[in-house]
């Protein structure tokens, strides 16, 4: 009898506040009415979301080690990766902005990914990770320093000004890059911590 009125209760994370679960559908969102956290958001189920992520990691590495432009000049070519633009970066002087960079860019989006993997894998199979909370919490503040796409756009920006001064060869490595973004944002869109928050 407890254990049945249990599951119709769910705690808000971020005050504490004991609500009765809401109904859900695929159109609402609902908040605490104490401190308007989310409480709840339509997400896909685990399967779905581990295939999406194990796509996203996938494309990641070739994504980050495959040319991503060649640039030519004359009789000049240079091809440049993901990696070797941030090294280049570093090496100019502009230390802070490439650690910045690598870290919004390629560091936390595959970090949080990896957490995502690390939070539905025991759950699809049926187990419990005394992790997951932890993992949880860790995921939403990573959220706040997830801009891989301001990393997309400074690369558009930058083969927009290159193609002023010389002539540029669209290398396979930025293909995979925005095959990854793609992917990274499917996932994180249908993921939802709250599902695992209520379960919990």
């Amino acid at each position: 009898m407890l254990q049945n009125k249990l599951k119709n209760i769910v705690v808000c994370k971020d005050c504490a506040l004991v609500l009765n679960k809401p109904q859900t559908d695929y159109k609402h969102q609902f908040h605490c009415p104490r401190c308007n956290a989310l409480i709840y958001k339509f997400g896909q189920d685990y399967q779905t979301v581990l295939l999406l992520a194990i796509t996203s990691i996938i494309l990641f590495f070739p994504a980050i080690l495959l040319p991503i432009l060649t640039l030519e000049v004359l009789d000049l070519k240079q091809t440049t990766t993901l990696v070797e633009t941030l090294l280049i970066f570093f090496k100019s002087g502009y230390v802070a902005i490439s650690i910045f960079i690598t870290f919004i860019g390629i560091v936390v989006p595959f970090f949080m990914l990896l957490l995502i993997l690390s939070i539905l894998t025991p759950l699809k199979f049926g187990k419990n990770s005394k992790y997951v909370s932890k993992f949880l919490k860790l995921y939403e503040h990573l959220l706040e320093w997830q801009m891989a796409e301001v990393y997309m756009i400074s690369i558009v920006v930058a083969i927009i000004k290159l193609q002023k001064m010389a002539t540029l060869h669209i290398g396979l490595g930025l293909y995979f890059f925005f095959g990854f973004l793609i992917m990274m944002f499917l996932t994180m869109s249908l993921f939802n911590p709250q599902d695992i928050w209520n379960e919990e």
